[in-house]
């Protein structure tokens, strides 16, 4: 055990570590407290700790009366289900839709069933919807990752997924540290267009508003301080916010209304992390007395139906939607025929102009 990490998580790596190479398998009993406490020259508190931890992540269980017992990925022999579990953050009428169409569509000419399941960008319920799958018996998974831009908690699942070759494809993000293939809008590639667009437009004080739990808004932040960057412009923090799924309805439900003017009040633009983001920005300055674009210019990704639909037609970057669905699934019946896990699949940006950005001129 090393002696720089704190004794229950150092355990707790352990068993997951002992899960994952599969010396603790599914249904196997885990050594009792005493047994561990003793193995590891640790008190029973300490061990207590660790399997809390584990069972609140779902990876133990307790049965009364009989012991803990491994409760992670009863993964059987492989067996045909024509089953593909997909597992998407939400399920609305943004972009959503159109995404598991294309999905639904490739997997039915293949005569597979698509086992649909939502995490509603919560880690816990990624663990739950992840065992789930794999218990009913899948044949691949198509994944839109939860807060991925935070070290995730359910990494042990998937590098048994892989261990196991389970055919997995991660949709809009990926998480970092786990090579498996994926498929997304080229984020940074995107923002950078984005923001050179506003630059060619005359502006040059030019805000940001992204998504810090999603790693598509790092990747977003990213493009958009190198295209800043690239004509001289100094980024200016006090002109970036960032907001968190849980945050996103507070901070736009008017409370917050000084504290955006006072952040992005003084920008001739500003780049928003989606359309959603975008339109309730609008409604945001509106209440402020400004409007878009004649006293602020908006630019966004996704060109969804809000941007088309907005008061102030948003120009904002293509989304491939029903094509990244038609790709995921095409290449998850690929991975079911050759075993090729080894990709990885961006499209390029194509930015959708509407009437959101106003031309100026600047010293």
């Amino acid at each position: 055990m090393q002696n720089n990490k704190l004794k229950h998580i150092a355990l707790r790596d352990w068993i997951k570590d002992r899960i994952s190479d599969s010396t603790f398998k599914y249904g196997d009993k885990l050594l009792s407290e005493n047994e561990l406490a003793a193995q590891f020259g640790i008190s029973r508190q300490t061990v207590r700790q660790a399997i809390g931890a584990l069972e609140a992540e779902g990876v133990l269980t307790r049965v009364r009366g009989s012991g803990t017992y491994v409760a992670a990925l009863p993964v059987a022999e492989k067996q045909k289900t024509m089953n593909i579990g997909v597992i998407t953050t939400y399920l609305d009428d943004y972009i959503f839709p159109p995404i598991l169409n294309g999905i639904d569509s490739v997997l039915l000419e293949n005569g597979y069933t698509m086992n649909l399941s939502i995490t509603n960008n919560k880690i816990e319920n990624e663990a739950k919807v992840l065992r789930n799958l794999i218990e009913k018996g899948v044949d691949g998974l198509i994944v839109e990752g939860t807060k991925s831009a935070f070290p995730n908690p359910n990494t042990y699942i998937y590098k048994e997924i892989r261990r196991k070759n389970l055919p997995c494809i991660f949709i809009n993000s990926f998480y970092s540290g786990l090579n498996f293939p994926y498929i997304a809008l080229n984020d940074v590639k995107a923002a950078e267009i984005c923001t050179d667009y506003l630059v060619k437009n005359g502006h040059r004080k030019i805000g940001g508003i992204f998504k810090s739990d999603d790693i598509q808004g790092h990747l977003r932040y990213s493009g958009y301080c190198n295209e800043l960057k690239k004509h001289g412009i100094d980024i200016d923090e006090r002109n970036v916010m960032w907001f968190v799924t849980e945050d996103l309805n507070e901070l736009f439900a008017g409370d917050y209304d000084k504290s955006i003017d006072r952040r992005l009040g003084c920008c001739s633009a500003v780049v928003c992390y989606n359309d959603q983001i975008a339109v309730r920005l609008i409604d945001t300055l509106k209440r402020l007395g400004k409007n878009v674009p004649d006293d602020i210019s908006i630019i966004s990704f996704d060109n969804s139906n809000f941007a088309s639909f907005s008061n102030a037609a948003l120009t904002s970057v293509n989304h491939p939607k029903k094509q990244l669905g038609i790709d995921a699934a095409q290449h998850m019946i690929s991975m079911l025929q050759n075993d090729n896990y080894d990709w990885k699949l961006l499209y390029e940006p194509i930015l959708i102009e509407r009437n959101s950005v106003k031309t100026i001129s600047h010293p």
